[in-house]
C-alpha cells in the first residue's frame, strides 16, 4: 500500500499544484518551464510494463523532471516523490550521487505537498 500512498498523498497533489501554477502563469523566475512525468511502472500489469520497457522506460527514472531556462541559464530538477520513510531506489541513489556535483542539475526527494511548495517558492517563483 505505500506505493498507493505515494501516488495519492504526494505525487498527484504536487502535480496538480504544478499544473495550476503553470496554467495561471504564476511561475515567472524562468522564461520557460518544461516538465514531464513518466508512468509509474511499479503498478502496471506485467505485460504493459514489459512494453513500456521496450519503449525505453528504465528503472531509476525520477517521478518528475523539470527543465527551466532563462537566457543562458538552464536548470534541471529530478524530483522523486516518496511517502513516509521510503527512500531512493538503488538506481535513483546512483543517479542522485552522479549528478550531485553538476552545477545545474539537482536530484530532490519530496515527501509531502509542503516540501513541494517550498521547492517551488525557492526555485521557480
Amino acid at each position: 500500500m505505500p506505493k498507493q500512498c505515494e501516488r495519492y498523498k504526494v505525487r498527484r497533489p504536487c502535480i496538480k499544484l504544478l499544473r495550476t501554477l503553470i496554467n495561471y502563469n504564476l511561475l515567472n523566475k524562468y522564461d520557460f518551464i518544461y516538465w514531464a512525468c513518466p508512468p509509474d511502472l511499479g503498478n502496471l500489469p506485467i505485460h504493459i510494463a514489459r512494453n513500456m520497457k521496450l519503449d525505453g522506460y528504465e528503472k531509476g527514472v525520477f517521478d518528475l523532471t523539470i527543465i527551466a531556462g532563462k537566457k543562458d541559464i538552464l536548470k534541471v530538477w529530478l524530483i522523486e516523490f516518496k511517502y513516509g520513510s521510503n527512500g531512493y531506489t538503488k538506481e535513483q541513489k546512483l543517479i542522485a550521487e552522479n549528478t550531485e556535483y553538476i552545477k545545474n542539475i539537482e536530484a530532490i526527494k519530496i515527501k509531502n505537498i509542503e516540501e513541494f511548495h517550498a521547492f517551488i517558492d525557492n526555485n521557480l517563483k
